[in-house]
């Protein structure tokens, strides 16, 4: 997409919260690339005192919350990617632990593959992630993975109590997205997990035939497949901030196939016979 300033080129444009055009990195900021609505980017509390005096208009409480709203996500926007990582090493310590709390009965596998089931299971959630943000990125918007702050204190209260809660942030998305595309980004990440479980499943079942995996290494393969299923179906309930909701919201037949799958994936992991593996 070319720059709306200079015409160049770019991969991954900025979108400017004020006036909605795209623009390379070097004119991202409303005042580098002359923007129209400039007058937006005054201080909150200026422009709620005084109203809009640029436009002539006094500010009401539906317009002063959009204008919250934009100002938020262009600052989240204008944050760099070494912030992303940050937040995604941030996000994957959080279930790192989650997933220790989760696993930690299961000694007999030995430290070693503990610490695996642990790495394998962040990477689990770092894949659901990034998928949603691929997804977003191919549909052409600027998409971002931030910690949320209530999750994430959530997610870490949850280590010590028996319900677990694992949802220490999500990928936002900037632009003017749609609901379809907003059910299709959403979708992506549980069913990464999904096809975690399903792969993991087959390769457990092909190895009650053939019995080469060593029995502690079958379980530690076992309990990844199982909780992939797991993430991937508790995020598909229809409910809050979950990917299930905008799924549901847009295609309900797409939900009931993607709940079925997930519903029958992990009954199997659950009834399996853990000693036959």
């Amino acid at each position: 997409m070319e720059c709306n300033k200079c015409g160049r080129e770019e991969v991954l444009p900025f979108r400017c919260a004020y006036c909605g055009d795209y623009f390379c990195s070097a004119h991202r900021l409303p005042e580098a690339h002359d923007c129209r609505q400039l007058h937006l980017a005054r201080n909150i509390t200026e422009i709620e005192r005084g109203g809009d005096r640029a436009s002539g208009n006094v500010s009401r409480p539906a317009t002063m919350l959009a204008l919250k709203s934009e100002v938020i996500l262009s600052r989240l926007a204008s944050m760099g990617r070494g912030s992303e990582r940050l937040h995604l090493a941030a996000g994957g310590a959080i279930v790192a632990g989650v997933v220790f709390s989760i696993v930690y009965p299961f000694q007999e596998i030995g430290p070693f593959l503990l610490g695996l089931v642990v790495l394998s299971l962040v990477a689990s959630f770092l894949a659901h992630e990034l998928a949603h943000k691929l997804m977003a990125l191919r549909l052409g918007y600027w998409a971002s993975f931030r910690l949320n702050l209530f999750g994430s204190l959530i997610s870490i209260v949850s280590i010590i109590l028996p319900f677990k809660f694992v949802a220490p942030g999500a990928v936002m998305i900037f632009g003017p997205v749609t609901k379809r595309n907003v059910a299709r980004i959403a979708a992506i990440g549980p069913l990464v997990n999904i096809a975690i479980a399903m792969a993991l499943l087959g390769l457990l079942s092909l190895n009650r035939l053939v019995g080469v995996l060593d029995y502690r290494l079958a379980l530690a393969l076992y309990l990844v497949g199982e909780i992939n299923a797991l993430m991937g179906l508790i995020n598909l309930i229809p409910i809050g901030p979950l990917d299930g909701l905008k799924i549901i919201t847009t295609s309900a037949r797409n939900w009931v196939l993607y709940m079925a799958a997930g519903v029958i994936l992990y009954s199997v992991y659950l009834f399996m016979p853990r000693l036959a593996l």
